[in-house]
C-alpha cells in the first residue's frame, strides 16, 4: 500500500481533504450514456447504437475521467511519493487527495482504511491472503453463496485449505435469487463460527441485485 503522512502533504491540501463534505461530493456530475463518449457511435450500421454491457471485464470512462487523466499528463506527470520537485510534489498531492475523497465518499473512518488495488479479484485475493490467513482457524466458517463469481470463491477455498475453516453456500430463492432466509439460518446455526459473508452485490451470473445492506446488517449482527 502506498501511503503518505498528512503531515507532509501541504497544509491547504490536507485541511481541505480532511473537510470534504457530502455537499462537495454532490457535486459530481451524474453519470449516464451521454457522459461516457465512447458509447456515442454507432456499431453494425448507422442505425444500431452501441450498448455496453461487459463493464465486469473493462469499464467505460467517463468524460470527466478522461478529463482528469489529460490534465494529469499536461500538468503533474511525475513520481509519486519519490521526489522532491515540484511536479513529484503536485502528483503526490494528487494521489493522497483521492484517498482522502475516496475516504469521504465511502464514510470510511480513517484514509488509512483505503487501500488502492487494481481491480476486485486483486482485492479479494488481498483480503483472503492477509486478514484470512491470520485470523481464520479450524472451525471458523466463511459463508459465499452458490451464484459467486470464481474470484469470490476459489480464494477462500485456498484460505480454508489452507486453515482449515470451513466454507458455507447461500442457495438460491425460487425466483433465483440471494436466498437471505438460508444466510440467517447459516448464521443462526453458526453460533458465532462465521468470520466473514462475502457476497457479490450483483450477480454476473443471474443479472440480480442482492440486498446486500441487508446481507451486511445480518452479518455485522452474527459477529462477523
Amino acid at each position: 500500500r502506498s501511503r503518505i503522512d498528512a503531515a507532509h502533504m501541504s497544509g491547504a491540501t490536507a485541511s481541505h481533504a480532511v473537510a470534504l463534505s457530502s455537499a462537495a461530493l454532490a457535486e459530481i456530475p451524474a453519470l449516464d450514456s451521454d457522459t461516457f463518449p465512447i458509447l456515442k457511435q454507432t456499431v453494425h450500421d448507422e442505425n444500431t447504437k452501441l450498448v455496453y454491457l461487459d463493464s465486469a471485464a473493462t469499464s467505460q470512462k467517463p468524460q470527466v475521467v478522461l478529463d482528469a487523466l489529460m490534465s494529469y499528463y499536461e500538468h503533474a506527470n511525475s513520481n509519486v511519493h519519490r521526489g522532491a520537485h515540484s511536479l513529484s510534489a503536485r502528483a503526490t498531492e494528487s494521489y493522497e487527495g483521492a484517498r482522502d475523497k475516496v475516504a469521504a465518499l465511502l464514510n470510511a473512518p480513517s484514509r488509512e482504511q483505503i487501500v488502492y488495488t487494481r481491480n476486485a479479484t486483486e482485492a479479494i485475493n488481498l483480503v483472503a491472503h492477509t486478514w484470512g490467513l491470520k485470523n481464520l482457524k479450524k472451525g471458523d466458517q466463511v459463508v459465499l453463496s452458490v451464484m459467486e463469481h470464481h474470484s469470490n470463491l476459489v480464494p477462500w477455498q485456498i484460505v480454508a485449505e489452507k486453515t482449515g475453516a470451513e466454507l458455507k453456500h447461500v442457495r438460491l430463492s425460487e425466483d433465483q435469487a440471494y436466498d437471505v432466509e438460508h444466510l440467517k439460518s447459516i448464521l443462526a446455526d453458526g453460533d458465532g463460527k462465521v468470520k466473514l459473508v462475502a457476497a457479490n452485490h450483483v450477480s454476473n451470473v443471474l443479472g440480480c441485485v442482492n440486498p446486500i445492506q441487508e446481507i451486511a446488517g445480518l452479518a455485522h449482527a452474527a459477529g462477523a
